[in-house]
């Protein structure tokens, strides 16, 4: 949390010290916490005063990888004042590695968020990549300390939690002031879609089928491309609704007009890892004046304060999905206090204004 973060830019005569940052990102446009998170960090270096030069990896594959490369090389050599290469993801820690073979870079800081710190760690690129993350001129950072737990093994991580930039988070205020009570139970969750499966939906259809309510109604709002067999599975869903590719105005509405959020995520671990090092969309929703449900296993205990302002099942399962749902929808009043202080946590918490300096004190 940013509570003790102390407010204030750093002073100029140290901000010129320090060196500019070439950010290189796994995507753009295609949304998630991942992509949220790493324009945060973007927004609070800008803040900051540091110069912030982004690549993005457009496509996949080796030639996306290349193009990387020699995007980032025109960069690095079009300036002699030094460079920290900030690594968006531990798939392009190949990349940056050539590209620190340039004179002006000094150092590399790679991001870990949650499941790509536990995948499978025998295929042949992650063994690359632990080698990478061994080398001194690299520097860890995880998104929490659940994730710096699960790189134990192979290093230790500095910890840099995510946050709102200012203008996200006034948005999601001020939807919370503007929304006006409806008839039934309003349920959202948010993921990006092709990872339906990964992010419990099955399970949180399945929950909500048990408590046989005809007042609940369920909206999912996504990013992409919605797969076949997922809006084959909503056919039959009635009082279900697909939201894909909203602005941010718009979802942060559906975040602050919903009774209940709920994320739930699964946890498992090799070739198809899957789970949350911290749930970035909780704190969005809980900022928005939301109560939420957090995923029973992961890094999420960071993002809420259990029975304050969300709960988190006790496994995995639809069974228990579907009892904290009960007890949570079955006192009005008591989820509408637990709204009101997620508000107010996620505020006191997680203020904007002091994030930028504390990125700069992780990263620079």
């Amino acid at each position: 949390m940013l509570r003790h973060a102390k407010v204030g830019l750093l002073p100029q005569q140290e901000l010129a010290n320090r060196r500019r940052v070439l950010l290189l990102t796994p995507s753009r446009g295609l949304g998630g916490g991942i992509e949220r998170y790493v324009d945060t960090l973007q927004w609070a270096l800008s803040m900051q005063g540091v110069r912030c030069q982004r690549v993005d990896l457009k496509r996949v594959g080796i030639r996306a990888h290349a193009a990387m490369l020699s995007d980032g090389r025109k960069l690095l050599r079009g300036s002699s004042e030094p460079v920290r290469l900030v690594v968006g993801h531990r798939a392009l820690l190949p990349v940056a590695s050539l590209l620190a073979r340039e004179e002006s870079v000094c150092g590399i800081w790679v991001l870990f968020y949650g499941q790509d710190a536990w995948a499978a760690r025998l295929r042949p690129r992650r063994i690359l990549e632990r080698s990478l993350m061994r080398r001194r001129d690299v520097h860890v950072v995880a998104i929490s300390s659940f994730t710096a737990g699960a790189l134990g093994v192979d290093c230790r991580a500095t910890i840099l939690p995510p946050a709102l930039s200012q203008e996200w988070f006034d948005t999601l205020v001020a939807a919370a002031s503007s929304v006006q009570p409806s008839p039934g139970l309003h349920l959202v969750t948010a993921f990006r879609l092709s990872a339906w499966r990964e992010k419990g939906l099955p399970q949180l259809i399945d929950a909500i089928a048990v408590l046989d309510r005809d007042d609940i109604h369920l909206t999912i709002c996504g990013s992409g491309d919605p797969p076949p067999d997922l809006l084959q599975i909503l056919e039959a869903c009635s009082w279900c609704t697909l939201r894909a590719r909203l602005t941010d105005r718009e979802l942060a509405l559906h975040f602050a007009a919903a009774d209940l959020f709920v994320l739930a995520t699964r946890t498992s671990h090799g070739r198809h890892a899957c789970g949350e090092g911290f749930g970035l969309v909780l704190l969005e929703a809980q900022a928005a004046g939301t109560a939420v449900i957090a995923p029973a296993h992961g890094g999420s205990s960071d993002a809420y304060v259990e029975g304050v302002t969300g709960v988190a099942p006790p496994d995995e399962t639809a069974e228990a999905l579907a009892r904290t749902l009960d007890e949570l929808l079955g006192n009005p009043t008591r989820l509408a206090w637990m709204g009101k202080r997620a508000a107010d946590w996620a505020r006191e918490s997680f203020a904007p204004e002091r994030y930028p300096e504390l990125v700069a004190r992780r990263l620079l």
